[in-house]
């Protein structure tokens, strides 16, 4: 019994604010060993913490063509790291082409979690670390 109410009051101070807490969650289902370049046009972007999701119907993998596009749901990093590298939202509007580099599902299917940003409109950018700033054309 005591160790109910013990859990009981935990949950109840935290959920009280408490105390600070944080979520996140893994990203085990991506896999880190395989960097693959999709290229495309965006379809979408939500520039929204937790993360930036990024949404290209892609017609390229790797340089190779696709036998049909494939619509890529890209995982990113907050808005604040992607602001601080340089990528905000109007740099993505819908319809500009990309390619992004991305840690490929496991599983094949459609989805990744962005390491470098390549190309922006035909514009190559060498990484897209701390230091990285949209080239300029």
């Amino acid at each position: 019994m005591r160790t109910v109410l013990a859990v009981a009051a935990v949950v109840a101070w935290g959920s009280l604010g408490g105390a600070p807490t944080a979520a996140h969650h893994s990203h085990a289902m991506f896999d880190g060993s395989v960097e693959t370049e999709i290229t495309g046009t965006v379809r979408a972007v939500r520039f929204a913490n937790p993360h930036v999701y990024l949404q290209i119907e892609a017609t390229h993998r790797d340089g190779e063509p696709l036998e049909s596009p494939q619509v890529w749901a890209i995982e990113m990093s907050t808005t604040g790291n992607m602001a601080e590298r340089g990528l905000t939202p109007d740099l993505l509007p819908r319809g500009v082409s990309i390619s992004v580099k991305v840690n490929p599902l496991f599983s094949g299917g459609p989805s990744g979690n962005y390491t470098n940003i390549v190309m922006i409109d035909d514009v190559r950018n060498a990484s897209t670390g701390q230091d990285w700033q949209p080239a300029q054309p």
